[in-house]
């Protein structure tokens, strides 16, 4: 085209070389937030209680997921949103060869996102919509307190209208995956979604690994496999009272994972499941072949002992224990746990 009559061409629709630069750079940062009357009527005040997504893309996360059974690992979702801001979620990336994948956090590969991200977004006209990360076998199978606050955080510095945050889990043998759903006026207060699942591949998934197949990076697990599992509580609003509760603390997640492991193997084998209650405080479900264990690790904890209540055959005996925390929070449970056991003759 002619530039003085592409410039012209813009001075009719208010605009100029050097807006449409910036508008540009804007996109490229991922700070454009459209300002118009259009774009402002489909900003959502209430997180949406929907979200879509293709099977091919849950395949592939599940795949993701089952690489990494005992540590977190993460990626990136890209799609669009509806008119009722309900995310549609076309294609997932898994993650970077530089990822830092740890028992109790993931970072993503920045320059494989900013790559891949890059030729997504340009090249293919998709929307970075949302972020998933697993929880593994910690049971956890919705966003913790630090990922709560993350996500809102972001989005408030970032002006994003709405963002969709996924939540994996996995045993042995398969996986998990929860929506929730994020918007920049409800802040904190996000919604636990449900999946709509379309029973067929992605129209992008097979283009897409067919043309990137030199950039991508490919799980190595070979077959998917999940299951569609529901939430244990109303995640319509998050309290978050609980600010310095001790499971907020990274570290604390590991001290978690090995009281767990530690519960599983002492003095017998048994399954422990892991739950929060409204006030995101950590519940403990123990099953063994004779009876049940309800741990509950209160808002003082470990200043204030753990609740820890036995059933035999359904019915509750009564426990003695001791609780001495100087420091180590995963000895001074052990020996709590083990007085139980000397106690009542185990």
């Amino acid at each position: 085209m002619n530039m003085r009559l592409f410039k012209k061409d813009l001075k009719s629709r208010g605009l100029s070389v050097r807006s449409l630069l910036a508008f540009f750079d804007e996109v490229k940062r991922g700070e454009y937030v459209r300002k118009d009357n259009c774009a402002t009527q489909q900003v959502q005040v209430s997180p949406s209680l929907n979200a879509f997504i293709y099977k091919s893309e849950l395949d592939f996360i599940s795949r993701c997921i089952l690489d990494y059974k005992n540590i977190e690992t993460g990626g990136q979702l890209f799609g669009y949103w509806t008119a009722d801001g309900s995310p549609v979620v076309l294609y997932a990336i898994g993650p970077g060869a530089n990822a830092n994948h740890q028992v109790a956090f993931f970072n993503q590969d920045v320059d494989y996102l900013l790559n891949v991200g890059n030729v997504l977004v340009h090249h293919y006209g998709l929307q970075h919509i949302g972020e998933w990360h697993s929880h593994h076998k910690l049971g956890l199978a919705q966003p913790s307190g630090h990922d709560a606050s993350t996500m809102a955080d972001t989005i408030k510095e970032k002006r994003l209208p709405q963002f969709l945050l996924c939540i994996g889990n996995c045993s042995d043998v398969e996986s998990t995956l929860n929506p929730f759903n994020f918007t920049l006026n409800a802040g904190y207060n996000y919604v636990k979604a449900q999946w709509t699942v379309k029973d067929i591949d992605s129209p992008y998934r097979n283009l897409i690994d067919t043309e990137l197949k030199d950039m991508l990076i490919q799980p190595k697990t070979v077959k998917p496999s999940y299951k569609a599992v529901g939430i244990n509580k109303s995640l319509s609003e998050i309290e978050l009272s609980n600010k310095g509760y001790w499971f907020e603390d990274k570290q604390n997640r590991l001290v978690l994972k090995s009281i767990i492991d530690f519960i599983e193997s002492y003095p017998n084998q048994a399954h422990c499941s892991i739950k929060m209650d409204s006030q995101n405080h950590i519940q403990l479900l123990v099953k063994r072949q004779d009876k049940d264990e309800y741990i509950y690790f209160p808002s003082k904890f470990p200043q204030v002992a753990p609740e820890i209540q036995l059933n035999v055959h359904g019915n509750p005996v009564p426990t003695n224990y001791e609780w001495d925390c100087k420091g180590d929070i995963f000895d001074a449970f052990v020996n709590c746990y083990k007085s139980i056991y000397n106690y009542d003759g185990r």
